[in-house]
């Protein structure tokens, strides 16, 4: 890690505290020594059962006659199920000038189509009892809803609505961008955003994924042409996939793909080009001054692995000894013993190219000095000292019991059935 970034914010703190002193009671305490009895004796608790192992559930695949691939699972706890639509184009391939030229068409996926507009639409979706979101990425752009099962037909038809037949009308599109302008104004007061955009500046360079949100100036410029242009190019069923979780089998899920699918024409998408990221030979600082703040954002980092790097799950392991979680090394020493900071933590990107690693922390300027040794510290000793056994075994544990509690909900299980394609991973990973 000695070719570490520091990206450093000085942040604005605002503490506060209240509370009262609690009324003292006037009445007289009652005598209770005659009622008091002899304590139980504690038992000691029962032994746990055996673990058992949890397993993945069947991924079926169906394909469309235009090529469009479905995965679905089966799940009849309940009778819901979760669909997700994902463009395999994100913001990586926004055009040069326009960053975050992708996350604005997401969010006019739901501003209407050709057949409904944006009240109408939203209504649809409220009859059905059920929730549409647009989600954009670096990489992909992923259309999220969720309904009853008994529902899926007219809800995976809004879904295709949104997806092949959206009207990016003016009048929403310019309320849009009025939005969008006042959330980045806000945004440009919080230091964690400032930090994390330079970061990505710094660490990626000329690469797309040096682009960190969007600005008011892009913002300013989008044209409803713009919107269509890249619709056009990268909404086509060769460049998506459905994942379809729920109460439902494949063949109900490809009889209604197909009626509501498969006239969807497939044509060429450009593949894009990434510039190589710069390539550092020493450790650099850049520091982003805020003269009125009382607290530094610390943000350390490098370029890390690809997610389907046979390195990356030892890579997680590190990462989880060192600062992945409260029990982790980051958080026990900057905030348990040495108490600069309420959270230290460290993580690594998952991404289909080069993801990153960053350890963070907010610190009282007096002491970030003090915590930035600590970081280096923990850092270089992370990367030149065998884990003790112990502490070894506690981050494996840690991050095969919290497997569980990610594949509770179908949605989450919609999201992991797509990050294997995405990340390009093994079926049975």
């Amino acid at each position: 890690m000695n070719r570490s970034l520091i990206r450093l914010s000085l942040a604005l703190l605002v503490a506060g505290c209240g509370g009262s002193t609690p009324a003292q009671s006037t009445t007289p305490a009652k005598d209770t020594s005659a009622s008091v009895t002899a304590t139980p004796e504690k038992q000691a608790p029962p032994p746990s059962s055996t673990p058992r192992d949890i397993k993945f559930p069947t991924i079926n695949h169906v394909t469309l006659s235009n090529g469009l691939t479905i995965d679905v699972v089966t799940k009849k706890e309940l009778p819901i199920v979760t669909l997700e639509l994902v463009i395999q184009s994100g913001g990586a391939t926004d055009p040069k000038g326009l960053q975050g030229l992708s996350g604005i068409v997401a969010d006019m996926l739901k501003e209407g189509t050709k057949k409904k507009n944006a009240a109408e639409f939203a209504e649809a979706i409220e009859f059905l009892g059920s929730h549409m979101s647009a989600v954009p990425g670096t990489e992909t752009l992923r259309i999220r809803m969720n309904a009853m099962s008994e529902h899926l037909e007219p809800a995976l038809a809004l879904m295709a609505e949104a997806a092949l037949t959206p009207a990016f009308e003016p009048k929403e599109l310019e309320k849009l961008k009025t939005r969008t302008i006042d959330e980045l104004k806000l945004k440009m007061d919080r230091p964690g955003w400032l930090a994390r955009r330079q970061f990505q500046r710094e660490l990626y360079g000329e690469h797309p994924y040096g682009q960190y949100d969007t600005t008011v100036e892009v913002v300013k410029k989008v044209k409803r042409t713009d919107l269509l242009n890249f619709h056009a190019t990268h909404f086509v069923p060769n460049n998506a996939f459905l994942v379809v979780v729920g109460d439902v089998t494949p063949e109900q899920v490809k009889e209604v793909g197909e009626k509501l699918f498969g006239k969807w024409k497939p044509k060429p998408v450009p593949e894009p080009t990434y510039a190589a990221p710069p390539a550092r030979d020493k450790r650099e600082i850049v520091v982003i001054d805020r003269p009125a703040s009382v607290q530094s954002q610390i943000m350390i980092g490098n370029l890390a692995l690809k997610r389907n790097d046979p390195d990356y799950i030892p890579l997680m392991v590190a990462n989880q000894v060192l600062g992945g979680s409260a029990a982790s090394r980051l958080f026990m020493d900057l905030r348990e013993k040495r108490s600069l900071t309420y959270g230290a933590y460290s993580r690594v990107d998952e991404s289909p190219e080069l993801g990153a690693f960053r350890a963070t922390a907010a610190v009282r300027n007096p002491v970030t000095g003090e915590a930035l040794d600590g970081f280096f510290e923990h850092l270089t000793r992370i990367t030149r000292e065998p884990a003790p056994e112990e502490e070894l075994d506690s981050a494996h544990r840690f991050l095969a019991d919290s497997f569980p509690l990610q594949i509770e909900t179908l949605d989450s299980i919609a999201q992991l059935v797509a990050d294997i394609r995405v990340f390009g991973l093994p079926e049975n990973y």
